[in-house]
């Protein structure tokens, strides 16, 4: 008697892709029953307590893979003028009708986001130039496909979008590398009034499995465009790890561009209109010399102490004890004075 192996359904077999997240299955553990390790009484029991209220611990663990959203309101004006620039460019670049929207800015897990994409998929890494981040441009197939046949002089009006399930050739490959630079090129452009970001291509790669650039758990921006070439669209993804603008992040985060946190420009002026008036001790030193305590103790009145001074000797100004002039002794009238001649340097100030 032989028996004939059932076929999954469609939900089953997806449930059954879960290894990599890549469309693989994970190859089943060795000496395994396939049973799960809990039953469903035990993972009941594991998310309710004694009392049937639900444990908060458990459930905010089993949370914790959502990425709590954070606005940065400049870095969202930054993007709306990269909009605005980069239409412009692949306008005259493509030499035909584009248009350019920014469709979503939002917040998820790197890992997440890479085992979303399809393969192959072209996928630009990109470094900033001022440092150790990273960022990803990830390129639609059907975009990265569109943009090659326009600029090989395919046709405009009517032709399907190019989706094809293949890796781009090495001609394909030089026209979306140009095209990624028009990209850093009007990015850079646009962050310029906020912050000197400047990102450079590091590499093209297909696979989103060799395209990592931070840990699979790091949050990450996650910025979405459409371009529409002619009748065809495609998404144009930014992936950019909240690490990678931490040398920025005051300044994205700021409501107003230019805006100090903490700072009060009425007080500001106050305190530096006081300042300026204060008044403050300034010492003329002569000269200087080790003693000890019994030397010191021996002293008595109309003892003479001889310093190694002369009239030409340089005498240095201090505050507080901080050498700030140097200059020389002179006289004025009944006065005693001191020429300055010069600034003591910071550096030179112990």
């Amino acid at each position: 008697m032989s028996s004939v192996a059932s076929v999954p359904s469609g939900d089953e077999a997806r449930d059954a892709e879960v290894g990599l997240g890549w469309g693989e299955p994970a190859a089943p553990a060795e000496g395994g029953s396939g049973e799960p390790l809990l039953g469903r009484a035990e993972m009941a029991a594991l998310l309710q307590g004694e009392a049937g209220e639900p444990r908060a611990a458990i459930l905010a663990a089993l949370g914790a893979r959502r990425v709590a959203q954070e606005r940065w309101p400049t870095f969202e004006r930054v993007l709306d003028r990269f909009r605005e620039v980069f239409q412009a460019s692949l306008r005259a670049w493509c030499a035909g009708e584009v248009e350019f929207s920014l469709e979503s800015i939002g917040a998820r897990r790197f890992g997440e986001h890479l085992e979303s994409l399809p393969r192959p998929i072209p996928i630009a890494v990109l470094r900033l130039a001022e440092g150790d981040g990273r960022a990803l441009l990830i390129l639609e197939r059907a975009l990265a496909f569109a943009l090659v046949d326009l600029l090989f002089g395919g046709r405009r009006a009517g032709t399907a979008n190019l989706a094809e399930a293949r890796a781009p050739t090495s001609i394909e490959r030089v026209l979306i590398e140009r095209f990624v630079g028009l990209v850093l090129a009007d990015l850079e452009r646009a962050f310029a009034p906020v912050a000197a970001v400047r990102f450079t291509l590091e590499r093209i790669e297909t696979d989103p499995r060799f395209a990592s650039v931070t840990r699979p758990t790091n949050a990450c921006f996650l910025v979405k465009f459409r371009i529409v070439l002619e009748g065809r669209s495609g998404s144009l993804v930014l992936l950019v790890p909240h690490a990678t603008l931490e040398p920025f992040r005051d300044r994205l985060r700021e409501t107003v561009t230019g805006e100090r946190f903490g700072g009060d420009p009425i007080w500001e002026r106050h305190w530096a209109s006081r300042i300026r008036v204060t008044e403050v001790e300034l010492e003329a030193v002569l000269d200087e010399r080790p003693t000890t305590l019994r030397e010191i103790a021996a002293l008595r009145v109309g003892e003479v102490l001889p310093l190694s001074a002369e009239p030409d000797s340089p005498v240095v100004l201090r505050c507080a004890g901080v050498p700030l002039l140097r200059g020389r002794l002179g006289r004025v009238g009944e006065r005693v004075s001191v020429r300055i001649e010069d600034r003591i340097p910071r550096e030179q100030e112990d």
